[in-house]
């Protein structure tokens, strides 16, 4: 079953434009008002839950296998946007609640932040062993590599 959120952000947005409606309609019961407005906080429901719904089905699209398989100390050879998979420990998840987390992985060799660009169907956290797929690239002013995640999964032990 594809679990379907949306981030914090689309919530907080989504409450402020639910309590405006109630606000307004309370101060003037207007029935034309409601007719509008619902379908608008529809919407504001619906966009991100649907973008969330591509993503992860973009996500599940993606053969791991076709992904060769890198150890972290070995992206230095490799150029920007090339395509990597590799396995380690995560050791800090961040930004979750954006749905685009961003993982630090040790697989032993180095070290390495990935952003997703949707999150895992697993509740991924520190100390879990993962495999991932993405795209080498240089982040901010200090260049430093990361890899563009598109695809994360829990590895059974």
């Amino acid at each position: 079953m594809l679990s379907m959120r949306m981030s914090v952000l689309s919530y907080f947005a989504l409450g402020i434009a639910t309590f405006m409606v109630l606000f307004t309609y309370a101060v003037n019961p207007d029935p034309d008002f409601l007719r509008m407005a619902l379908p608008m906080l529809l919407i504001l429901a619906a966009v991100p839950l649907t973008l969330n719904w591509m993503n992860r089905r973009q996500a599940d699209s993606i053969d791991m296998r076709n992904y060769k398989f890198y150890k972290i100390k070995d992206f230095s050879k490799l150029e920007n946007g090339a395509p990597v998979r590799f396995r380690g420990t995560v050791e800090k998840a961040s930004l979750k609640w954006l749905n685009r987390p961003q993982f630090h992985i040790d697989d032993g060799s180095g070290r390495i932040g990935i952003f997703m660009f949707a999150a895992p169907r697993d509740n991924i956290k520190p100390g879990d062993s993962v495999e991932a797929a993405g795209s080498l690239r240089s982040f901010g002013l200090s260049k430093e590599r990361k890899v563009w995640g598109v695809r994360m999964e829990k590895l059974k032990h």
